[in-house]
């Protein structure tokens, strides 16, 4: 092979294969970055609009109280019908339902459903009135129901009871338009983007689709068995038939809680992620373009390079031959091999700087997981103020245990991970249970147990996460068998929830609790022994004894919502 095409097959592999594996690299790690930028643009138009549908409903409930309290408190006659009949409360509703465009239909009603009403009679808006008065009169709580008007527009039908101060009692129903719900995402329907309106069943309510078949795949889909099953904030994707065409879908489901009902944001995945294809697509153009330009700069080089060699080569040829008078013209060949030395190594240079970038990105990823992972746990502890930053410490004596058991860098890592997320499953327990100051009752603390179940499902959704979801379902399994949940016991406890399990059980008992206040260092060490072989495994706790001799487990500093908790 001559000189001119090896030198042209060198330079333009040596352009190309780094040039390839950065463009694939790119690709790869700015479809992640769109995709989760998509789905968090997606999270939080849901969970906005779930907010301003909650802030209305929560509004119309206090107004249609306050409506109850004006006729039934101040003094009167003592029948709630006379009082309903009073002329100055007939002229107070109409200019009460005036000042509220959004409000369709007031009414105020004595047990037996007589009295004053203003606004829309009849249909599915009077349907869902007299359902939610029923169920008040019932219930002596307040009670929604959904309702559809004329053209279509979503209402939400309120009855809330107020107690007057004789004894007597009055409903008053308002009939509420969703006007966020309504003009939520108007511009982008045509694109598939969709709202849809659920109750606490599952049972679609409203949606602005128009597609039965999206409607239909939506409630068969997991969001919405998910939010029946318990009503949190999830996304999940999957697929629609619609008009014959499998499509899938990308949706977002947020909880509306004063009204129980769940509100779904859905998108098509193909306009979800149209950014993300479209830098693809721009990538590998672009790709090819630089290939075309490296094919014509390698060509040219070559050319350059190989000509004083073949120059030299064929005048050596014709002094072989016996033309003596021919001289060998070897002008330029230093200058030009020089030139494409320093060619490489500006190449190595860019490459360099480029993998540097890199590796600077990856860092800035992973210090972003790792901070989003504690803003989470520390909006977990938040939720009860005796065990906020409960998480860290397990952690951080987890950590320190791992390490006295001469584990790897990498599994002490995991194991700091996992005593951070141990208790990711309290998100899910009631704020009542966990702010309890007494001792829980057998059916509550059924449902405390529960948070390693909820936090294991969490987080098994994550496959970055799925090395520590055994720390999150079984710090609480004993060795002896007696833990929860599954009852596992001892070798089949994994290590990573058995060392969680003596660290969380070391910050419970030097913490301030709501039915103990913190013990001493030597008494949590003292406790921590006696239960070895019953509920720790010794090995686990032989690794936690010697690093409190070495002085590297300390009890919890108290903090000032402790402080002050406990003067209270």
């Amino acid at each position: 092979m001559k000189l001119r095409n090896v030198l042209f097959l060198a330079l333009l592999l040596s352009g190309i294969i780094p040039l390839a594996i950065s463009s694939l690299t790119l690709i790869h790690q700015n479809q992640d970055i769109l995709k989760d930028a998509e789905r968090e643009y997606l999270i939080r138009e849901a969970g906005a609009l779930s907010r301003d549908v909650n802030t209305d409903l929560l509004a119309l409930r206090r107004e249609l109280v306050q409506v109850g309290e004006t006729i039934a408190l101040p003094p009167g006659p003592a029948d709630v019908g006379a009082r309903l009949r009073q002329s100055w409360f007939s002229a107070y509703l109409p200019a009460f339902l005036h000042d509220r465009p959004d409000l369709r239909v007031l009414r105020v009603l004595d047990t037996g459903g007589a009295g004053p009403g203003f606004g829309v009679r009849g249909g599915a808006a009077e349907a869902a009135l007299d359902a939610a008065f029923e169920q008040a009169r019932r219930e002596r709580a307040p009670a929604y129901r959904f309702a559809a008007g004329a053209s279509g527009e979503p209402m939400a039908a309120l009855a809330a009871p107020v107690e007057g101060a004789g004894g007597g009692r009055v409903i008053v129903e308002g009939l509420l338009k969703l006007r966020a719900v309504q003009e939520a995402f108007r511009g982008e329907a045509r694109q598939g983007f969709g709202v849809f309106l659920i109750d606490r069943r599952g049972k679609l309510l409203w949606s602005n689709s128009g597609s039965a078949g999206r409607e239909r795949a939506l409630q068969e889909s997991d969001v919405v068995r998910a939010f029946v099953r318990r009503p949190l904030t999830m996304t999940s994707q999957y697929t629609a038939v619609v008009g014959g065409r499998r499509q899938e879908m990308l949706a977002e489901v947020s909880a509306v809680e004063e009204s129980g009902w769940g509100l779904v944001v859905q998108k098509p995945v193909d306009v979800a992620f149209a950014v993300v294809n479209q830098m693809v697509v721009n990538t590998i153009l672009s790709t090819f373009v630089l290939v075309l330009l490296a094919c014509v700069f390698a060509l040219s080089v070559a050319k350059l390079v190989s000509l004083p060699i073949q120059r030299l080569a064929e005048t050596s040829h014709e002094i072989a031959a016996g033309n003596f008078s021919r001289r060998v013209e070897a002008g330029g060949l230093g200058s030009e091999l020089a030139e494409l030395a320093d060619d490489f190594n500006r190449m190595s240079l860019n490459l360099e700087s480029h993998v540097q970038q890199l590796r600077q990105a990856a860092q800035a990823n992973r210090e972003l997981f790792i901070g989003s992972l504690r803003a989470f746990v520390a909006a977990v502890d938040a939720k009860d103020p005796y065990t906020r930053g409960h998480s860290e410490r397990v952690a951080a004596v987890s950590r320190t245990i791992a390490r006295q058991l001469s584990l790897a860098e990498e599994v002490q890592h995991k194991v700091w991970i996992g005593a951070l997320l141990h208790d990711v499953g309290k998100i899910g327990v009631e704020d009542r249970i966990l702010r309890k100051t007494g001792v829980l009752t057998p059916e509550e603390y059924e449902q405390m147990k529960l948070h390693t179940v909820m936090g294991a499902d969490i987080l098994s959704r994550i496959e970055q996460l799925k090395d520590v979801v055994p720390a999150v379902r079984w710090h609480h399994e004993n060795w002896n068998g007696r833990g929860y949940p599954d009852g596992l016991k001892s070798e089949q406890i994994p290590l990573i929830a058995r060392i969680v399990a003596v660290a969380d059980c070391f910050d419970a008992i030097t913490t301030n609790r709501p039915y103990q206040q913190a013990y001493s260092l030597q008494f949590a060490v003292e406790t921590i022994t006696k239960l070895t072989g019953s509920r720790f495994d010794a090995k686990v706790v032989t690794a936690f004894l010697r690093a409190f001799e070495a002085g590297e487990v300390r009890p919890a500093a108290r903090s000032q919502v402790e402080a002050r908790v406990a003067a209270q």
